[in-house]
């Protein structure tokens, strides 16, 4: 009766949230008219989001169905959340060989995205129904580690491969907005220099990464178009992917690149976006939650803390404790936990299999909603 219900809630919710992800409004820049004659010129229209607005991702959703409308089977969507080494696994979820928790599982979302699957689903299901490509964008975290701490001249021969020769440093507003962001990550430290060049340098090639993944696309696909998906921030003021991109395709002006980003109460200006969207106030519904932090070691998942009165203190979880099953699903990493939850919900009773010291203890526990 459960499942049933999980399945019912489900199907409800996306019956709603396709109800609301065609009416986004235009607010800002220019008509709906507009819009609709740029997207039909465009070859690439980039979607920018905050990765935990849920109306974002449905405005993103609603300029997917416009384009695939318009263009037809020519329409590819590249993707920030999937870092480029997984390209296969978006091919092979596409073509219906790997379910999504496959998908997902391998990779590795859960651990290098890390953001709920479930903003996402809808775009993805969209997608898979029409057979539609997705493309991995994103440069793998550990290379934008490395140049945040040894530099660009620093990278491996095949780490720099995913890079384009040109890492263009020209754009003075661009590192202004960085200069802004690492202020805030400093924490009021005596600002350095050299600290600032190495985050301006992994910031570059993020963005260079990206738009050099997108081009390398295009140019190998010649007929295809392409709406990406990317933070707002990659896309501000055409500062981050639009400029690289263009400049790396070498665009003609016939051949648009059409910015879009989203917006709560303030829309964006001219010089910001082409189009701002006014986003729906719509939630995912509660998932259910363990109550627990947790901790990556050699030795597995351990429980790094319990949250009072949560679903792992009622059972008799303990701090130190390692996670070895939920159910019958196997975790290792910290990831695995995540992408094992991503769809159950508050109520749902787990049995969990724990080591403590020499022992493997099973335990109950009764999912919660807060």
């Amino acid at each position: 009766m459960y499942k049933f219900l999980c399945k019912f809630n489900r199907c409800l919710f996306l019956l709603l949230l396709l109800a609301f992800s065609g009416c986004s409004s235009i607010q800002t820049n220019k008509s709906d008219s507009e819009l609709a004659k740029q997207l039909q010129n465009a070859r690439i229209v980039l979607v920018g989001e905050t990765h935990t607005n849920y109306g974002h991702h449905l405005n993103q959703l609603s300029i997917i169905r416009q384009t695939h409308q318009k263009w037809g089977g020519v329409l590819s969507i590249g993707l920030e959340m999937i870092q480029q080494p997984y390209q296969q696994y978006l091919d092979d979820y596409i073509a219906g060989k790997i379910t999504e928790r496959e998908m997902l599982r391998a990779t590795e979302w859960y651990s290098r995205w890390r953001y709920d699957f479930r903003l996402y689903r809808p775009i993805f299901d969209y997608a898979k129904q029409h057979k539609i490509p997705l493309v991995a964008l994103n440069i793998p975290q550990d290379i934008t580690r490395k140049i945040s701490k040894q530099g660009i001249e620093n990278l491996s021969v095949s780490e720099r491969k995913l890079l384009p020769k040109l890492i263009d440093k020209s754009d003075t507003e661009y590192a202004a907005r960085l200069k802004k962001i690492f202020g805030q990550h400093s924490h009021g430290k005596v600002f350095n220099q050299k600290g600032f060049d190495k985050f301006v340098e992994a910031q570059l090639a993020w963005d260079e990464g990206m738009a050099f993944a997108a081009s390398k696309y295009l140019k190998q696909n010649p007929k295809r178009r392409m709406v990406i998906l990317a933070g707002s921030g990659h896309l501000i003021n055409r500062s981050g992917i639009p400029n690289r991109l263009e400049r790396q395709l070498e665009l003609p002006k016939d051949k648009l690149t059409v910015v879009i980003l989203s917006h709560d109460e303030t829309p964006y200006t001219k010089q910001e976006a082409d189009f701002s969207l006014k986003a729906k106030d719509l939630e995912l519904p509660p998932l259910g939650l363990i109550g627990i932090g947790m901790k990556d070691t050699e030795q597995g998942v351990q429980v790094a803390s319990l949250v009072k009165n949560g679903a792992a203190e009622k059972a008799g979880l303990l701090k130190g404790d390692y996670l070895l099953q939920l159910n019958d699903y196997s975790v290792k990493r910290s990831g695995d936990v995540s992408l094992w939850r991503y769809d159950k919900m508050p109520n749902e009773k787990v049995n969990v299999l724990i080591k403590r010291g020499n022992q493997q203890l099973k335990k109950t526990l009764v999912l919660s909603a807060k």
